[in-house]
């Protein structure tokens, strides 16, 4: 919808509007009216032109439109200013060049402050004060009047009486652009008056008036003083439109007694009437200085309330909505601020968490965490993030995440606390905890065989390898026994598969029954093949567990037709070595081998041991 009405309002600014042009000449005829009758009573006593307001507001309808509009209304105010010269029977010639020095003026300034101004015109920012005040009021009424001068300034009253210098000329503009290029652009692209009632704005100029005339009829006390009090408290109450119009009345107010002999100015002994209006343009330049610094100041106030208050506006949108919490904490670590996502992860309303510290909200086992990082931050370090266990309101823990910052006060310069951000993160933990159940379950099963839930190769040889280096570490003897089903390939073809499969598990059950210490390890080597790994166990002692797991077998009286002993039987070849720095393992695996295919050549069904090897 803002859009919308944007779009609305750049169309119709780049649109020629007939109307506005009307508008234009019936101002501009009213100012040029009304200040020409009273320098026309200021000449005619010998004083000079104090203001001149119909440049100003001819600059401000420039700054409005768009430039290739700026024919149409530099031609209005031309034939407008020309009428006026032409009205006060001055020569034809002489008023086509003073409205021409007149465009002149308006044109450059215009042009010097498009750029600036037009986009977004206000006042109250200082860049574009200054561009105002050095561009509209110093350098294209100087000029101009520097055109109007260097033709007519000699010719005196020839032209018309007591045709002012120079100075004279430029102070009159310069007052008039001063005043009316803010009162126009205040009316036109911002909102004036500040939204005040209109029964306000009428009652506070009526009394502006009233006590203009008041202080500008009497002539025994210089009470100019109250007049700029007056404008600085329109300023307040009604802004820069407001203090702008008001100057203007004064203006107005003030030239039309001081011409006549009246008002404070008149107590200035053996004063001209010249000397009297200076005395009143520097008043007037005085209180628009002193109007522009005050609006620059109230305005500038404004914006800072508006941006500290749209600040926490947007702090307490974030705080409400996000479901992170957000704490302030102090430096003893007790909460002192806390937004009301704690009640939704914790229980815990936000009056209630205040004062509480970790050491009572987190679990024991996680304060030692939180220790170290609220030391990290005090001493300036950022711990990135940590996670602990938070007490909920109903007595159970939940897994958070935090961040922790030490913020500091910038007018102090001083650190008074922490912000922390704390964000539930108990499905996460859990998904973990879950992910992790899973990767020992995988774990689990590729380590495992399938068909006889026993250790599998892989599993054999990364055990093999521990062992190894620890009896290399230890210097103890590493015993390794392997195992063969006697001619299992015969159980195969006479009984089937399914049996066979159900006497390799029962191997596996019979090794696994003899072996006692959690260290041993009895593991599938290979199709009927089986291992077992001894760690710190003797020649002597080796050989033992491998004639017991040959006898268990024996006794279970499995049938074998294929076997000449009529039952299921296993073959074992026993290897023992105390490895030193740099023995290889393979060679306690082929002393293993050799010793299988030793027992298996003298009949099977034996255990058969080679030699302990000593390094």
């Amino acid at each position: 919808m803002t859009s919308q009405v944007l779009a609305i309002e750049e169309e119709d600014r780049g649109r020629l509007w007939l109307p506005g042009l009307a508008v234009l000449a019936l101002g501009l005829a009213f100012l040029s009216i009304t200040a020409s009758l009273l320098n026309l009573q200021s000449w005619r006593s010998g004083g000079i032109t104090t203001l001149w307001p119909s440049n100003g507001f001819l600059t401000g309808a420039l700054l409005c439109v768009r430039r290739r509009h700026w024919p149409a209304y530099l031609a209005v105010g031309f034939v407008v200013d020309l009428g006026i010269n032409l009205s006060l029977a001055t020569p034809s010639w002489i008023a086509v060049y003073l409205a021409a020095c007149n465009m002149i003026e308006a044109t450059l300034a215009a042009a010097l402050l498009f750029r600036t101004i037009a986009p977004h015109p206000d006042l109250t920012q200082r860049k574009q004060l200054a561009r105002f005040l050095l561009y509209g009021v110093v350098v294209a009424p100087a000029i101009a009047s520097a055109l109007a001068t260097l033709v007519f300034g000699r010719q005196g009253r020839h032209i018309m009486p007591h045709l002012h210098a120079f100075q004279w000329w430029f102070t009159a503009d310069a007052l008039g652009m001063a005043v009316m290029v803010p009162l126009y652009l205040s009316f036109v692209r911002r909102k004036p008056f500040l939204g005040r009632s209109w029964l306000e704005i009428l009652g506070i100029f009526s009394l502006l008036s009233v006590t203009a005339a008041a202080v500008f009829w009497q002539n025994r006390a210089p009470l100019l003083f109250i007049l700029l009090l007056c404008l600085l408290v329109i300023g307040v109450r009604l802004g820069l439109a407001g203090s702008t119009l008001g100057l203007l009345a004064v203006s107005i107010i003030g030239a039309y007694f001081t011409t006549a002999g009246r008002g404070p100015l008149a107590l200035m002994p053996g004063a001209s009437l010249t000397a009297r209006d200076l005395t009143l343009q520097a008043f007037i330049a005085f209180s628009v200085l002193m109007l522009y610094i005050l609006e620059v100041l109230r305005a500038e106030s404004n914006r800072l309330q508006e941006g500290l208050r749209e600040s926490e506006a947007r702090f307490r949108l974030l705080a409400v909505s996000s479901r992170d919490a957000i704490l302030l904490v102090n430096l003893e670590a007790k909460v002192v601020y806390a937004s009301p996502a704690v009640t939704e992860m914790l229980g815990w309303a936000p009056e209630e968490a205040f004062g509480l510290s970790y050491r009572e909200a987190f679990h024991p086992e996680d304060i030692s965490v939180a220790e170290s990082v609220f030391q990290d931050a005090r001493e300036g370090r950022h711990p990135g993030m940590f996670q602990f266990r938070c007490l909920k309101k109903d007595g159970s823990y939940l897994w958070m995440e935090a961040s922790l910052r030490l913020y500091r006060d910038p007018s102090a310069n001083e650190a008074p606390g922490f912000v922390v951000v704390i964000r539930d993160i108990s499905l996460r933990k859990a998904a973990e905890e879950e992910l992790q159940r899973a990767f020992r379950m995988v774990e689990t099963l590729a380590s495992v065989d399938g068909l006889t839930g026993i250790a599998n190769r892989r599993r054999f040889d990364e055990v093999l390898q521990s062992e190894w280096r620890r009896a290399q570490r230890d210097c103890t003897a590493c015993s390794l026994l392997l195992m063969d089903v006697d001619h299992f390939k015969n159980y195969n073809d006479i009984y089937g598969h399914i049996p066979g499969d159900r006497c390799l598990r029962q191997m596996a059950e019979v090794a696994a029954q003899v072996l006692q210490r959690p260290a041993d390890l009895v593991a599938r080597y290979g199709g009927e093949e089986f291992a077992v790994i001894l760690p710190d166990t003797t020649y002597g002692g080796a050989i033992a567990i491998a004639e017991q797991i040959r006898l268990t077998v024996e006794r279970l009286r499995i049938p074998h037709e294929g076997n000449p002993h009529g039952v299921v039987t296993v073959s074992v070849g026993c290897a023992t070595q105390m490895p030193g720095v740099g023995s290889d393992l393979s060679e306690l695996l082929k002393a293993a081998d050799s010793a299988l295919y030793v027992a298996k050549s003298l009949g099977r069904n034996r255990v058969e041991a080679a030699l302990p090897v000593l390094l």
